[in-house]
């Protein structure tokens, strides 16, 4: 998938007892559609979900531009006594986050289970 591909924004709830959404984003996420990204953030918090598995196996490249809305997302979620896992980060998005000194902020999981497992603790 090149740069210039559109990415997919995908949301699904997890069946569990706590209001758990997975938000799978696949392609890049760069300033062309980073408004996408955040109306997807916007609608899970318009139904009260706080509780977010952001699924980024599929991420192929992340802007500075996407980080800043994931950081935004973040905050509103921890606001909102809430949490976010990222689940499935590749290497190669995980080293942007490694590269900006904001690992330690985030809290990642390998796959879905184990991100649910955080959430629900």
């Amino acid at each position: 998938m090149s740069y210039d591909e559109k990415a997919v924004f995908r949301i699904s709830s997890l069946k569990s007892a706590s209001k758990i959404s997975v938000l799978a984003i696949e392609g890049a996420v760069d300033m062309s559609n980073v408004t996408r990204l955040k109306e997807a953030f916007e609608g899970l918090f318009a139904t009260g979900v706080y509780k977010i598995v952001l699924d980024l196996e599929k991420v192929t490249f992340i802007a500075s531009a996407g980080l800043g809305c994931l950081l935004t997302a973040r905050d509103v979620v921890l606001k909102h006594a809430g949490n976010m896992v990222f689940s499935g980060t590749n290497a190669k998005v995980r080293e942007v986050f490694d590269l900006l000194g904001i690992t330690n902020l985030l809290r990642f999981a390998p796959d879905l289970a184990h991100a649910q497992a955080q959430l629900e603790a």
